[in-house]
């Protein structure tokens, strides 16, 4: 019994030891991965506040703060200060030391563009360029501007190659983005002989994507090592020098990305024209740039109408499901339609003021908010508007503004209603302060006699905003003609006089050019019945 005693707690202990030894081998951290690393790497940029921009840090290589003190210690170097042809990577965090090469007179080669047989293209600047020039050739967009393509049978010899990196290890060794293309490139330049083994290759990083060691393991024999690792605060010379990548490794390359990259496509034909064999990978596993996995989802009333199953079915998702899959029903269009109610005369005094108003109050009301919007404060006060009459069809605005300008008249804005033959300038003093009679006279003395000359006829495609003209008159000969427009003055204290009608004499109308020599109706053209079809700033 003593024996069976002293036994029982002997096998307890056992038993909790094994069972703790499989716990703390099932709680053993998983092995990194590329992956994992870049993902660390880029939150720790996030939470240390040194990237830039707020997309600018995951799925790619990061723009980090002090990327110019980096590139100010490069050129500082012996291997920068030797070296005459420089070939940078297009990452923002290099853009620095590519302004830095320019202005030291270095030839600067960069990436060629995805669809562009070249190897590389040259920044070309004019031997008595500027500085600020320099730098303007850095950011252009047309490679037909400052750039020269660079072919396959080139013998250019690079003296140094920058590239970015995610995370770099201090014996050398590089995580890029994860799309290969670098490490492609490098390999690119390496059979071709443009990369030498005395080419050195360094790359940019700030401090935090420094780490001491990566798993060896985890790199090929198509990954890219670095020789110098250069950031804010310091460089790094890596103390032996890792194997580079013997060229292109063709096995690894699948039928769909020489395709997307012509160079390649090139590359391969000459090699087989000389009695290469070259063999592709059969299964295409490559990662394309700029994959998104993520669902785009559509519109949120779309996302949470009735019967939304909540993804949209595919054609294979269609084929596998076979016949019983129930096609979506189309989306039902709209049954009631916003229309703006149009008061009429017998309401009062009021319809001049209830047509814009009683619009906002109904947008209001369905937002349900509690109060009105409130107007925009930077709308400078119009004081007074000078309606213009008899435009035909034809008429742009276009033409108007050219004529306002030549007489130097600069309305605050211009509520174009060229399909009703009118449009209306508004004006008023910039600055604040109310306009004055002389400020009206000006105004009137600069559109007296006002006529618009246009063209019509012709092939021409119609203009935003003009009609299109009908088939019979779409291939006539080109006519010029003039077309004497009536100016009117409309004042906008006018609207508050009975029955909507003034004289000139009292401050509501004053005719111009107008053949008839009436007065216009304020209530047409007044402050709050004109609506703001298109309203545009000389």
């Amino acid at each position: 019994m003593e024996n069976q005693s002293n036994e029982a707690p002997v096998a307890a202990a056992a038993a909790a030891e094994v069972s703790s030894t499989s716990m703390s081998l099932t709680a053993q951290p998983a092995e990194p991965t590329k992956r994992s690393l870049r993902v660390q790497t880029w939150k720790k940029i996030q939470e240390g506040k040194v990237g830039i921009g707020f997309n600018g840090i995951f799925n790619r290589i990061p723009a980090f703060v002090d990327a110019d003190k980096a590139a100010a210690l490069l050129i500082q170097e012996e291997e920068f200060k030797k070296a005459q042809h420089i070939k940078v990577n297009i990452d923002r965090a290099l853009h620095d030391f590519k302004e830095l090469s320019l202005l030291a007179n270095k030839s600067v080669y960069l990436p060629s563009t995805r669809d562009s047989p070249a190897l590389c293209l040259k920044v070309d600047v004019p031997a008595d360029a500027t500085d600020e020039q320099k730098k303007e050739a850095l950011r252009v967009q047309d490679i037909q501007k400052f750039r020269s393509e660079i072919g396959l049978d080139t013998n250019l010899k690079l003296d140094l190659v920058v590239i970015g990196s995610v995370v770099v290890s201090r014996d050398g060794y590089r995580i890029g983005r994860g799309n290969g293309f670098a490490d492609l490139d490098i390999g690119l330049l390496i059979e071709l002989g443009v990369i030498t083994p005395e080419t050195a290759i360094v790359t940019i990083v700030h401090d935090v994507q420094v780490v001491d060691t990566l798993p060896v393991n985890l790199f090929q024999k198509y990954d890219t090592p670095v020789d110098i690792i250069v950031t804010p605060t310091e460089v790094i010379r890596v103390a032996k020098r890792l194997p580079r990548p013997s060229g292109v490794f063709w096995e690894l390359l699948s039928e769909r990305r020489l395709k997307i990259l012509p160079v390649l496509q090139q590359l391969k034909e000459q090699l087989e024209k000389s009695g290469k064999k070259i063999t592709l990978k059969e299964e295409d596993t490559d990662i394309e740039q700029h994959q998104n996995s993520r669902r785009r989802r559509g519109p949120l009333r779309r996302r949470f109408q009735r019967g939304n199953p909540g993804r949209t079915t595919s054609q294979t998702d269609n084929e596998q499901q076979g016949d019983n899959t129930q096609k979506r029903t189309p989306r039902r269009k709209g049954r009631f339609i916003n229309r703006r109610r149009r008061t009429n005369k017998s309401e009062g005094d009021q319809s001049g003021v209830e047509v814009g108003v009683k619009s906002e109050d109904r947008k209001f009301d369905e937002g349900g908010a509690g109060e009105r919007r409130p107007k925009k404060k930077n709308r400078p006060h119009r004081d007074f508007c000078v309606k213009l009459t008899n435009l035909t069809r034809d008429i742009r605005v276009k033409d108007l503004k050219t004529e306002l300008r030549k007489r130097e008249c600069n309305p605050l804005s211009i509520t174009w209603k060229g399909h009703f033959g009118k449009c209306f300038l508004h004006f008023g003093n910039r600055n604040g302060a109310p306009s004055t009679q002389d400020d009206v006279d000006k105004v009137l003395k600069s559109l007296n006699d006002l006529s618009l000359t246009i063209t019509t006829g012709g092939e021409s495609a119609p203009n935003a905003g003009a009609e299109e003209p009908p088939a019979e008159t779409a291939n006539a000969p080109m006519q010029t003609k003039t077309i004497n427009v009536n100016v009117e003055l409309l004042k906008f204290g006018a609207k508050k006089n009975a029955g909507g009608n003034t004289s000139a004499g009292e401050g509501g109308n004053a005719n111009v050019n107008g053949e008839d020599g009436s007065a216009a109706n304020v209530g047409e053209g007044g402050a709050s019945r004109i609506e703001s079809v298109d309203t545009t700033t000389v």
